[in-house]
């Protein structure tokens, strides 16, 4: 009896195991959905400018021979629509903006003017210099509604510093550094701008002086990493004027230089391809007056930016003392695209640069001609813009160009052309089961 019990049982249980193993092996006859993907819209477009600049030490009064804080300037920064102050800055809600400041006195004085584009999360600023005399005011601003985690680095001619920066910018807010704190006595310098969140948009305002005399205030703005790069406005109309090339090459490389005027390849060369070596910052001297732009060719991403330094008479001075201004323009990379700039003030120049043969035109917002001029290949072409400042202009086409302002009394500013396509991003859902406990 207990036998037949046992044997029932037995029975009973490989049935069931039997039925569990079919189960399990047996597929799903749940119908899983497929992947789903949309679109999602880019924020609304919003900028900010960093606003005047200060005198980034001292402060030994106001006018007379030892003047620091200026006592004559202007300020304007222009947009496509409507600019508020915020802070010590100012914002639009638009993809683009500049500013042009014009400095009559003091120890910056000077013109500068720059192109305030969207925040970015990963940027490099090619200029600058916290030698004596010098200071580099970084300047980071977060137009957006939430906050940046922001890590500064910065590179000298000996490699990477080895202290970092960690800044927190809040919400619609702007945070100012004086890198000479971080990084002292660099002659030459590169600064890395990394952000969390919405990303900053970042600037350094390098403000130099030669003795007690001025020499040279403006902006340094972010320089395009690529294997061909090309700054498009090198040098001035003055013959005194002086130029130097800044390069740097995070991971080392071996570049090619050519130097290019209106009438196309200049015979000055280095006399050999420059070798570089990674994260070290090198500056090369480029041929007293003449003006136009620089091709750099690298085998590996390289960064690049031009300083052009002109003389003027100081307003005050003992005999023989001499000021200066000067400007920083990036490299670009001449890729096909749309360029947009805002036209900075009246009369400022275009330098234009083309890879090939082209028929370069302007346009404004409206789509009319305001500049448009035949660009031999490799040269560098001035244009005129007859158009009021505050302007939106672009072009379309594998060009890098500048806007130039420069005035007989030996001032200068630049300010360059963003792309502002806004790229919309995409999520893909991807349905799944949850393993069996969860």
């Amino acid at each position: 009896m207990i036998a037949r019990i046992v044997t029932r049982a037995a029975v009973v249980l490989l049935a069931a195991a039997g039925a569990f193993a079919t189960y399990a092996a047996a597929p799903e006859t749940a119908s899983t959905p497929s992947p789903s993907t949309f679109s999602i819209a880019p924020p609304a477009p919003v900028v900010a400018c960093p606003g005047p600049q200060r005198v980034p030490v001292g402060n030994v009064g106001t006018g007379g021979d030892i003047a620091s804080q200026p006592t004559q300037r202007t300020y304007d920064a222009y947009a496509p629509t409507a600019v508020t102050p915020e802070g010590d800055g100012r914002v639009a809600h638009a993809p683009i903006a500049v500013q042009m400041e014009r400095i009559a006195d003091g120890d910056i004085e000077g013109w500068a003017a720059m192109t305030c584009g969207g925040a970015k999360a990963d940027q490099w600023l090619v200029g600058g210099s916290t030698s004596l005399g010098s200071s580099a005011r970084l300047v980071l601003s977060n137009p957006s509604t939430a906050p940046a985690e922001v890590t500064v680095t910065v590179f000298g001619t000996l490699g990477q510093v080895q202290k970092t920066l960690d800044v927190a910018v809040a919400p619609g807010s702007q945070v100012s550094k004086l890198l000479e704190a971080v990084a002292p006595e660099l002659p030459t310098m590169v600064v890395r701008v990394q952000a969390t969140g919405p990303g900053v948009e970042a600037a350094i305002q390098d403000s130099r002086l030669e003795g007690i005399q001025p020499a040279g205030t403006g902006w340094v703005t972010p320089s395009d990493l690529a294997k061909t790069l090309v700054v498009p406005a090198v040098g001035a109309r003055q013959p005194d004027a002086t130029a130097t090339l800044r390069l740097m090459a995070p991971e080392g490389a071996t570049v090619e230089l050519s130097l290019v005027s209106d009438q196309g390849i200049e015979s000055w060369s280095v006399g050999q391809s420059v070798a570089l070596e990674a994260g070290l910052v090198t500056d090369i001297d480029l041929p007293k007056g003449l003006a136009g732009a620089i091709e750099i060719r690298s085998d590996k991403p390289v960064l690049a930016a031009a300083r052009t330094v002109v003389p003027r008479a100081p307003r005050e001075a003992i005999e023989g003392e001499v000021a200066y201004d000067h400007m920083w323009v990036a490299g670009e990379d001449p890729q096909d695209r749309t360029l947009t700039g805002v036209m900075p003030a009246a009369g400022a120049r275009i330098a234009v640069y083309s890879p090939t043969n082209s028929h370069v035109v302007v346009k404004d917002s409206g789509g009319a001609t305001v500049a448009e001029a035949d660009v031999a290949a490799r040269t560098v072409q001035w244009l005129d813009a007859v158009a009021p400042p505050g302007t939106v202009l672009s072009t379309t086409g594998d060009y890098a160009w500048a806007f130039v302002m420069e005035s007989d009394s030996g001032y200068l500013a630049s300010s360059e052309p963003i792309d502002i396509a806004q790229k919309s991003l995409s999520a893909t859902v991807v349905a799944a089961h949850f393993p069996a406990g969860y």
